[in-house]
């Protein structure tokens, strides 16, 4: 009898990763995200971000003629790819795929869990980590504060991984950890540090997203990266530093950005809160198509 159980993959070979529908540092120019993040900073230095995360453009994951990009899940190895469409105009995410499966035909891909970011943390062992949501984030985030290194889980409880997971927690141990929820969030966020602060991790939470929206009537969640590129619009600088090839110190972050970190980043425990809510990190263990 024919056997039709695959093989379990847990990350994606080094060879499909080779794949025709991925597109390297050549591609990067044409894709949404980088026509949408061209608006604020110099090219150069968005090629290098793009580099430095390891960023591949979907050369089959199209928008108006423009690719889609690829964000890898890694630590030593690359665990998943979550492919990202964004509206040039606005920045906004428009689509997302999971692309790893597909790129690993003839095997059941069971990867581990991994940041967005965490092949960059042997890099730089004494930079603290901050950690978003938006994978998208980080970007802006790494060209506007290059102090931090910076991680993302991930856009949806549907693709993304749980910083609660163990594994996770484990190769964040011995690190200094802020979390920037979104505004709404700091709340919800609490029981998440207090679980990685039981593992032996050093967490907080910064509440700079909810000093930024007081007073606003919309209900849109906004997070420190939609306040930096307000501040380049506003202020018409580059946020660029260290990236600017020609001149590295003309982009320092927004003072008005990097006073309100420091004054927003708890040292004091926080309340203990009993549940881990699913609304403002992906909860599960594995992404799932």
């Amino acid at each position: 009898m024919k056997n039709n159980h695959k093989p379990i993959a847990r990350f994606i070979h080094r060879d499909r990763l080779r794949s025709s529908r991925l597109g390297d540092t050549r591609y990067y120019e044409r894709t949404t995200l980088f026509t949408y993040l061209s608006r604020y900073f110099a090219t150069d230095a968005i090629c290098r971000v793009f580099s430095r995360y390891g960023l591949l453009a979907d050369l089959e994951y199209e928008q108006d003629g423009l690719y889609g990009i690829a964000f890898p899940f890694q630590d030593d190895k690359t665990r998943q790819l979550l492919s990202m469409q964004y509206d040039p105009a606005t920045g906004r995410q428009t689509g997302e795929q999971p692309i790893g499966q597909r790129l690993m035909k003839g095997y059941d891909l069971q990867s581990a869990p991994a940041l967005c970011g965490t092949h960059l943390l042997p890099e730089y062992p004494g930079k603290p980590v901050g950690i978003l949501r938006d994978l998208r984030d980080i970007l802006i985030m790494t060209l506007a504060d290059d102090t931090r290194l910076w991680l993302a889980t991930g856009n949806s409880n549907r693709n993304g991984y749980s910083l609660t997971d163990p594994a996770i927690m484990e190769v964040l141990r011995g690190r200094s950890i802020t979390l920037y929820p979104a505004s709404g969030l700091y709340d919800a966020s609490m029981p998440i540090a207090h679980r990685m602060q039981e593992q032996g991790i050093d967490t907080t939470i910064s509440n700079a997203a909810e000093q930024l929206t007081t007073g606003m009537t919309s209900d849109a969640q906004l997070t420190i990266a939609d306040f930096v590129l307000q501040q380049i619009e506003e202020e018409q600088f580059y946020a660029s530093y260290p990236f600017a090839a020609d001149n590295p110190g003309s982009g320092m972050a927004p003072y008005s950005f990097c006073n309100l970190q420091e004054q927003n980043e708890p040292a004091t425990p926080m309340p203990q809160v009993p549940d881990v809510p699913e609304s403002l990190f992906p909860v599960n263990g594995n992404p799932t198509e």
